[in-house]
């Protein structure tokens, strides 16, 4: 008896689990919705990016041609060096900028790269999930199957039966655990991933405040 004790005990828990593990279901689900949004918004800012440091390299360019031509006829315009300085030190700096911000928008890039790969582990791991839920739900039931019949005292062959059935199930479920568990390494190692290229995305973004037009310290 303490084993059928042990069983429906065993029946409860997976019950209660298996609710659970439905309503984390859910979240996880939301939770890759929210991640594809964020790196969709990611994409449009890295195609800002890109397209706001060409326009620095294409004024960079321009500028330095007319500090040229105003090189050349300073005298006759009576153009000072201080202003062609100047023009020369912007030129410089929106160079500096536009190369910068190239490399933010690349490392941008890759983050949303990343972040659509997760997505997409998350939603595998939250159907990983649900199958599961699903399935210790079944194994509980037909837990609570076999208890009943012990004691109903119903005729052996029927107990033997229930008690193949729900060990056949917790075999699979087993088997569904590690399944998930694999998703789960997968998940972990672009988390990693994802964590070393906010770093560099960090660093990147730190050198580019340091960069400050002539004349202006930070």
């Amino acid at each position: 008896m303490e084993e059928v004790k042990n069983v429906e005990r065993l029946a409860e828990e997976n019950s209660s689990i298996a609710k659970s593990e439905k309503e984390a279901t859910s979240e996880m689900k939301l939770l890759a919705k929210q991640t594809i949004k964020r790196a969709k918004a990611r994409e449009m800012l890295v195609k800002n990016e890109i397209e706001l440091a060409k326009i620095r390299e294409r004024l960079a360019e321009k500028t330095k041609k007319l500090v040229e031509k105003k090189e050349k006829v300073k005298g006759l315009l009576n153009i000072g060096n201080d202003i062609l300085k100047m023009e020369k030190d912007q030129a410089i700096y929106n160079e500096r900028v536009a190369e910068i911000q190239t490399k933010i928008a690349e490392i941008q890039r890759k983050i949303a790269n990343i972040e659509t790969e997760i997505a997409g582990v998350r939603l595998k791991r939250a159907n990983k999930k649900s199958e599961e839920a699903n399935e210790r739900d079944n194994l509980a039931k037909k837990q609570f199957a076999y208890v009943k019949l012990v004691n109903a005292n119903a005729p052996g062959e029927k107990i033997s039966k229930a008690e193949e059935i729900y060990l056949k199930i917790q075999k699979e479920l087993t088997k569904l655990e590690t399944d998930a568990m694999e998703v789960n390494k997968n998940m972990v190692e672009k988390q990693n991933k994802l964590a070393d290229l906010k770093k560099e995305l960090s660093e990147k973004l730190a050198e580019r405040e340091k960069i400050r037009p002539a004349g202006i310290s930070s």
